[in-house]
């Protein structure tokens, strides 16, 4: 599941993207709430019947896979992932740039390339909350993108009682 879910959300932000819903275009459904007059609908569904037009037959047919598939994954799941668009199609410029180019990167590796970095990636985290405990001794780490899905980390031992012995 790991292993689709980030290309699923790089492919569904693009796909909403090329659609005109992302923040560059008025389209989308923060801009345009439920209680559009019949004019304002009409024009937001000839926006995106143009739009989907517009779309090679290959892109109507991943988003259409993509959709199929959106719609039989569990709740939490779904909104696991819309979360993940909604923060990608807000994103600057910029910063969808980079996320872009570590993909491509990611997609040049050879796996085991890939699997040393996911290695590197886990010592680091595993180092991180090693730092945090000492700095933090009440607080648990900062949450982690996919921590439900690792296995729970136990939580530090509670610090030693102080010895109340006598020297006599």
């Amino acid at each position: 599941m790991k292993r689709i879910l980030f290309p699923l959300i790089a492919m569904l932000a693009t796909a909403t993207l090329a659609l005109g819903q992302g923040p560059t275009n008025q389209v989308n459904t923060k801009s345009n709430p439920p209680s559009l007059t019949e004019e304002q609908r009409a024009q937001t569904e000839q926006q995106l019947n143009d739009a989907w037009n517009k779309l090679p037959l290959e892109s109507k047919a991943r988003i259409m896979r993509l959709h199929r598939a959106l719609s039989q994954m569990p709740p939490e799941e779904r909104k696991f992932l819309h979360d993940r668009i909604e923060r990608f199609l807000n994103m600057s410029a910029e910063d969808r740039d980079r996320i872009r180019r570590n993909i491509e990167r990611w997609q040049k590796m050879t796996p085991e390339e890939r699997q040393q970095a996911r290695e590197q990636f886990r010592q680091r985290r595993k180092e991180f909350e090693e730092k945090w405990r000492q700095e933090h001794p009440n607080e648990p780490p900062p949450p982690f993108l996919f921590r439900s899905q690792a296995k729970p980390t136990p939580p530090p031992p509670p610090p030693p009682a102080p010895t109340t012995e006598s020297t006599e």
